[in-house]
């Protein structure tokens, strides 16, 4: 008995230690910049006079540039792109920065909402037929605006939950955030305790504020708020339900600004961080952390956004031994038009990417590129080729299991000089690789920060024997690299193909990066020029 009772004031003893050696981790977050300049500087004075650590911006807001200008002023503070598809205030309103009628009302405004409401009918996205391809142009548009005008940007945000509605724009926001560098890791973040909201008067926000922080234990918590002014810009905004938006959002600034509270901070020991803070402690795992984190090949992704054209489809493959997902896009007219016979190019995705990854915005850019004639119209097919290098098995499945199925399966014309394959990164390294490996089976190739490496006797002795028939048979390639992105990675290759006199074009692009958004933007539409002068039919 004795023994327990000494055991028990040890433990008393030592608890509140650890406790105190397991951190209370905050990130205040202020979100809306841009929408107005109310926000922009209750924005900025809740960080500099208050507990705000990062801030988000919306790049379509009419008060966009000004915020631009505040945030490269003050480069320590952390800054995420607000990435905006709706338009919610009454009488006050955004457009989006690219065509995207889709999403938009008969005004060419945003939705007002996301989700369906019963006071406003027709005022949301999931009202509407909404295009995956449309929404991924004009967020591509914000992002690389923010990140143009506001270099520091380190993650990406959504604008009321936009991005939530489908697990096709979910895996959307994902893609994009990897591929531009701005994924923040927040599966161990809860969300901070219910405080706010436009029923709670400003003195009960403060209030209930410090209630909740004397409440936390150790853990990382995310807190997102809105403050602003109650000031005549911030009275012109509102909508049915939430009338009170300035009254409410000066009470979020009073709270956030409040001495009391960061008092309460400096008491309780707790940290304030940011999502740059996070980013960097994520940067700290060791590569064979990486590794081991790293997903296994899903060979079948049925998850297509609702995109005109689009089908999803399984193989099922004896060259793999087991079911591989494909997708196919067939232009307008192709249902109507029975006896017509089309083309076809092939798309190949890059590492991490899966059939139906870029099939929605691909597609997208070859439909415009078909309706301004500077395509015929064809089909597109999207092989998932895994983490392959589209070598080994894949290669076989794609080359004697697929293409055979496609041209029995669609109104193609099944010949080379009516076939073409084209790809990003490991896809543009691969469709060069098929070329290679099988100079009668297309008839132009072309890579968007691919790259190609003559090694080994065996692809070398394909080239060679490739040159002379590329010649014959007037192949083409087009080969486009960014200026940072392994500008030389086909000039070996280049050189071969002058020297034998086969038809290509290499293009390095200006401040270009390993980006899929940046070759679309900038190399795109010559591609599919050149892809379209080298089907024959």
């Amino acid at each position: 008995m004795k023994q327990t009772t000494i055991l028990s004031i040890i433990l008393l003893l030592v608890m509140p230690c650890i406790a105190q050696d397991a951190p209370i981790k905050l990130l205040v977050r202020a979100d809306d910049m841009g929408a107005s300049r109310s926000a922009n500087v209750a924005a900025m004075e809740a960080y500099e006079k208050g507990i705000v650590r990062s801030v988000e911006v919306m790049v379509p807001g009419a008060w966009f540039e000004e915020a631009a200008m505040l945030l490269n002023d003050r480069p320590s503070l952390d800054v995420g792109i607000h990435l905006t598809l709706t338009s919610e205030w009454s009488a006050v309103k955004w457009r989006p920065l690219t065509a995207c009628p889709s999403i938009t009302d008969k005004s060419g405004y945003f939705f007002p909402f996301v989700w369906k409401n019963e006071q406003m009918p027709q005022a949301s996205i999931v009202e509407s037929a909404w295009d995956i391809g449309e929404i991924e142009r004009e967020l591509r548009a914000q992002i690389e605006l923010g990140l143009k005008r506001i270099p520091h940007v380190t993650h990406l945000s959504e604008h009321m939950g936009c991005l939530s509605f489908s697990e096709t724009t979910k895996q959307l926001l994902r893609k994009l955030a990897s591929e531009y560098g701005l994924s923040v890791n927040l599966e161990n973040v809860s969300q901070f305790p219910h405080w706010s909201g436009n029923t709670v008067s400003a003195s009960e926000k403060a209030g209930n504020l410090l209630r909740e922080m004397d409440r936390l234990s150790a853990g990382t918590y995310l807190l997102v708020e809105h403050p602003a002014f109650d000031d005549l810009e911030t009275r012109g905004m509102g909508h049915v339900g939430y009338e009170n938006v300035a009254e409410d959002r000066a009470g979020v600034l009073m709270a956030l600004t409040k001495q009391e509270v960061r008092d309460k901070i400096t008491q309780r020991g707790i940290q304030l961080i940011s999502y740059r803070d996070m980013k960097r402690d994520t940067a700290t795992r060791t590569a064979d952390d990486r590794q081991r984190a790293r997903p296994e090949v899903k060979w079948v992704n049925a998850g297509l956004p609702p995109s005109k054209g689009l089908s999803h489809h399984v193989l099922e493959s004896d060259a793999m031994g087991h079911e591989v997902g494909f997708t196919v896009w067939t232009p307008d007219g192709y249902q109507e038009n029975a006896q017509v016979r089309y083309p076809v190019v092939y798309f190949l995705h890059g590492m991490g990417g899966n059939e139906s990854s870029d099939a929605a915005g691909f597609s997208s850019w070859v439909a415009k590129a078909i309706e301004s004639r500077v395509l015929p119209p064809v089909i597109c097919v999207f092989p998932n080729g895994g983490r392959s290098g589209y070598r080994g098995q894949v290669e076989r499945m794609i080359v004697e299991e697929l293409i055979p199925l496609i041209d029995g399966e669609y109104r193609t014309i099944p010949k080379a000089e009516a076939r073409g394959v084209v790809g990003f990164s490991m896809g543009g390294a691969g469709a060069v690789h098929l070329a290679i490996r099988y100079p009668k089976l297309f008839s132009v190739a072309g890579s968007m920060g691919g790259g190609i490496r003559l090694e080994g006797d065996e692809l070398e002795q394909a080239l060679i024997q490739a040159l002379p028939l590329w010649k014959q048979r007037g192949f083409g390639f087009f080969l486009v690299n960014g200026d940072n992105d392994r500008p030389q990675a086909f000039s070996a290759f280049s050189e071969r193909l002058s020297d034998a006199g086969v038809d290509h074009q290499r293009l390095v692009l200006e401040d270009t990066a390993h980006n899929l958004g940046h070759y679309y933007e900038r190399s795109v539409n010559p591609l599919l020029l050149f892809v379209g002068k080298h089907l024959k039919f």
